[in-house]
């Protein structure tokens, strides 16, 4: 569903439910700072809208993608991710807690005709919804309420500054609290002050990434260079694949390096067809740099070189010395030329 639907007030058939989607659920956040286009601060906004639509196939029975958010000429933000309904408490197989909709069945979904009223509770504050449900699809619209007692509890657990106003509105939004600031503990991070938290939420470095980095090995210390990684695309899934390849317990820098430079697994896979296992983060980076793809390494080792070093691959490739260059220099030749002669012969033009 791509529109929300209007809501039908005048549908006989009302449901309540509990929503209890907990920081895991929303994965999927896109965020503004808290300022509009014209630098003036953002406000919270006096309505939301939310969606419910039927998960793709694949996902599994009684799987939604349930979306919460609000646009204005100035400023919008949405979140969306895929949960579970369930019909009393959240205890699917194989899936947190936090990751389900608890008080409504997919049968309920799929077959209702009527009206709806929940509460999506957070930390931070209550979204109290109402909308309509037809064909196995919702919408409708939500009130933030701002819990009272939110920044007296951050105060209690170290958080320093102030959240209040549109902040912790958006601190609701993204589900950063309690569960958020216990993990940072558990992982032995620095308590972030509320700057801090509230950069992490508008930058998707939720609970789910964070639990996932260290299902994965990894802790970064700060929150500040869990970020740093988040906004270079350091997911979990890409340190899964480094780590197939013996790139495991890497520092932060080498991580952002690999990933801005496109180190990826099929580069990895085709470096390893190709021979090349142990290469440093930084020489995997530097090849990619400089345009050392598998194949051309490929090509190299059928053309008799093997296991060159990443400098004589880099240089190489900076003078332009292709295969076919190499099999017209070794034409005849008593032995194949050393890196070095080929390029001083690339140099001296001749082809």
């Amino acid at each position: 569903m791509t529109h929300a639907a209007k809501v039908a007030p005048g549908l006989a058939c009302a449901l309540l439910l509990a929503l209890a989607v907990g920081p895991a659920a929303w994965a999927d956040v896109e965020m503004n700072s808290s300022s509009n286009s014209d630098g003036a601060p953002a406000t919270v906004p006096a309505a939301l809208q939310w969606k419910m639509d039927p998960a793709g196939q694949d996902e599994g029975a009684g799987v939604v993608e349930f979306g919460l958010g609000y646009q204005t000429p100035h400023h919008s933000m949405w979140m969306s991710h895929d949960v579970t309904l369930t019909g009393g408490r959240a205890n699917t197989v194989g899936q947190p807690p936090q990751m389900q909709i608890q008080g409504m069945t997919p049968d309920q979904l799929a077959h209702a005709d009527g009206a709806v009223a929940f509460t999506v509770h957070r930390d931070a504050g209550d979204f109290r919804c109402d909308g309509s449900v037809r064909a196995g699809m919702g919408a409708g619209t939500c009130v933030y309420a701002p819990n009272a007692d939110f920044a007296a509890a951050l105060k209690a657990r170290g958080v320093k500054g102030d959240v209040a106003g549109y902040p912790q509105f958006e601190l609701a939004m993204s589900d950063m609290g309690f569960d958020y600031l216990d993990e940072l503990k558990r992982e032995a991070y620095a308590t972030p002050d509320a700057a801090l938290l509230i950069k992490a939420a508008e930058h998707g470095a939720g609970l789910r990434q964070l639990t996932a980095m260290n299902a994965a090995g990894y802790r970064f210390g700060d929150v500040e260079s869990f970020i740093h990684i988040r906004d270079h695309g350091v997911s979990a899934r890409y340190l899964g694949e480094l780590k197939t390849y013996g790139l495991s317990g890497l520092p932060a820098t080498d991580l952002v390096e690999m990933r801005d430079h496109g180190v990826s697994g099929t580069f990895l896979q085709g470096l390893k067809e190709a021979g090349y296992t142990d290469l440093k983060p930084g020489d995997l980076a530097r090849l990619r740099d400089h345009g050392v793809s598998a194949t051309y390494i490929s090509e190299l080792k059928s053309d008799g070189y093997t296991r060159l070093a990443a400098e004589d691959l880099v240089k190489l490739r900076d003078h332009g010395v292709s295969t076919g260059f190499i099999r017209k220099a070794n034409a005849g030749a008593a032995a194949p030329l050393s890196p070095d002669e080929l390029i001083r012969l690339r140099e001296g033009g001749t082809r």
